[in-house]
């Protein structure tokens, strides 16, 4: 436990702002939420791997899914991004493109400096593009599969 308390902030905090998401959108975004953290999840095995990156302090050190980020900002981000820009394309990638901007190069920086985690292989740069990428797949995601679906379920 000592040392991860970082962590569980980092997984915790960006809850409690849900309450104001509101219980539709909430649940018409779940789907691709959990899409994306399936796709999140799967890069950061492919991060273990391949080195790209190491996470300090680990809630749970035998995963290379690092849950305190993939659970905590990243799904929250998500869902506030896809309540304020959706059907809206380009101020979603013109928003995700900000907030993947923000993680990349100064949120990285911080990260690093407090000891949270640390770029090994993979620069800045390919860190902001393959989240850029992500992001773009989860609309995708939501506009050709989710949608559809829930047009038919109505």
């Amino acid at each position: 436990m000592k040392g991860k308390w970082k962590m569980y902030l980092i997984l915790f905090l960006p809850w409690l702002s849900v309450g104001k998401l509101g219980k539709n959108s909430f649940l018409r975004f779940l789907p691709t939420i959990i899409f994306s953290d399936l796709i999140i999840a799967l890069i950061s095995e492919l991060s273990q791997k391949l080195k790209w990156w190491k996470v300090r302090n680990p809630i749970f050190p035998k995963l290379a899914t690092d849950v305190s980020f993939v659970f905590g900002p990243f799904t929250i981000i998500n869902f506030w991004v896809f309540k304020m820009t959706y059907k809206r394309f380009w101020l979603y990638l013109l928003s995700n493109i900000f907030a993947d901007y923000l993680f990349a190069y100064p949120l990285t920086t911080i990260a690093e400096k407090l000891g949270i985690y640390k770029m090994v292989k993979m620069s800045r740069k390919q860190l902001f593009l393959l989240s850029v990428a992500v992001a773009i797949l989860n609309y995708l995601y939501q506009k050709v599969f989710v949608e559809p679906l829930k047009r038919k379920t109505s």
